[in-house]
């Protein structure tokens, strides 16, 4: 049973603030340039990447055997493009994926079970083509023969990403979209329709018939120019009692708009706050910290509507900006409150806030 704090005990809160991500979306779409792909790297420049052999069956169509690699600094990139998405945040869902429509957003096998696919399923981008779709499991992936993964409302296959830490197998006759990333290997079954890559760690097996939907695989029309957001890391340690809340101003962040967009330049902001953990194991969540936008300060006409939010356990809007003419940025002070639930076990805690623009 798990000892509760005492009323003169004290939380000692650490790191609660550390800044990692800043997010870039100023690559164009259909760029060769390794050093333009924010997620995959180098890996993101090819259709089908293998740490192994690439073994390709008969009668493929829409491949070109120049979209492939089995080099060294594709396959790094693919270990650490591995390692990055399966530390995403997510909303832990039945580990058969089948029969269900998705909205965008970031999803976990509960118990860290094994995906399957044995129905179709539908990723709906709610109209935003730039709507990314992560599933991550650390163990394997199957899906049934004939199963699809229909994209509808502007989803796009290039921001969809199937994080898989086994081994991905697909059975014949199925339509595929997104990014396939394995820190084993890949077998697609044969006659199948796909639109994505296929990146594994070991060896790549391509059944016969297969139909891919050529490279550069579907995504956004990026508009020249770019949107970047930095926040500055902030790397705090408190005191704090139980049932008591702290007030912890950042300092700027800043978000810069330079795709010259008019007489409608938009873009949101986001932020999430993973759960506080201790080296013991006890967690703090992030349902417990709260976000306000002080001294905000536009720049290119933007009307812009800061909103409070009150529970960061899950991706919150911050800031919705519409209206901009042209280059356009924003800056102001994240102010976060931190309340300590009453029970919460004494301890150092860490973790992570992660702000990202779109």
């Amino acid at each position: 049973m798990r000892n509760q704090l005492k009323p003169t005990q004290r939380v000692l809160l650490q790191a609660c603030l550390l800044v990692l991500l800043v997010s870039l979306v100023s690559f164009p779409p259909f760029s060769a340039d390794a050093s333009t792909d924010p997620v995959l790297g180098a890996a993101g420049n090819f259709q089908i990447v293998s740490g192994g052999a690439i073994t390709l069956g008969g009668a493929i169509t829409g491949l070109d055997i120049g979209n492939t690699s089995t080099t060294s600094t594709e396959v790094s990139d693919l270990r650490s493009a591995l390692a990055s998405l399966s530390a995403t945040p997510a909303i832990s869902v039945p580990a058969d994926l089948g029969g269900k429509t998705y909205l965008p957003g970031a999803y976990a096998s509960a118990g860290g079970a094994a995906f399957a696919i044995t129905s179709n399923i539908i990723l709906d981008g709610k109209n935003d083509c730039k709507s990314k779709f992560i599933f991550i499991t650390p163990a394997a992936m199957n899906t049934t023969a004939g199963i699809s993964i229909t994209l509808i409302n502007d989803a796009k296959a290039s921001n969809v990403y199937w994080v898989v830490g086994g081994a991905i197998t697909t059975g014949a006759g199925a339509n595929l979209s997104g990014n396939f990333l394995s820190s084993a290997a890949v077998t697609v079954g044969a006659s199948t329709n796909f639109d994505g890559r296929i990146l594994a760690l070991a060896a790549v097996t391509v059944g016969a018939s297969i139909a891919f939907q050529g490279f550069p695989i579907s995504g956004c029309a990026v508009p020249l120019g770019g949107l970047s957001i930095s926040v500055p890391e902030a790397l705090e340690s408190r005191n704090l009692n139980p049932g008591e809340s702290v007030v912890i101003e950042m300092g700027n962040a800043i978000v810069t708009d330079t795709r010259g967009n008019g007489p409608n330049a938009s873009w949101t902001v986001s932020a999430i706050c993973s759960d506080l953990s201790d080296s013991s194991g006890h967690l703090m969540g992030g349902q417990n910290f709260a976000y306000v936008v002080k001294d905000l300060v536009i720049t290119g006409g933007l009307e812009v509507m800061p909103q409070t939010v009150t529970s960061m356990l899950m991706a919150a809007t911050i800031l919705s900006a519409t209206s901009g003419t042209g280059n356009n940025s924003a800056s102001w002070i994240p102010v976060i409150t931190l309340s300590v639930p009453l029970e919460q076990v004494a301890g150092t805690y860490k973790g992570t806030m992660t702000h990202s623009v779109y």
